[in-house]
């Protein structure tokens, strides 16, 4: 289970990545990165959950 969890955090990771990707550009996708936001949300939760 620690290994999953360790999977789930690099993935809330890589969302970052990409939202940070996103924000850099010189004008962003606003529905992008709602939809990256929202995926990192969930993400965050489920790893709270299982913590």
């Amino acid at each position: 289970m620690y290994n999953y969890i360790l999977s789930l955090k690099r993935k809330y990771e890589d969302l970052n990545l990409l939202i940070r990707e996103e924000l850099s550009r010189p004008m962003p996708n606003s529905v992008v990165l709602f939809k990256l936001k929202l995926k990192r949300l969930k993400l965050k939760e489920k790893i709270h959950k299982m913590a």
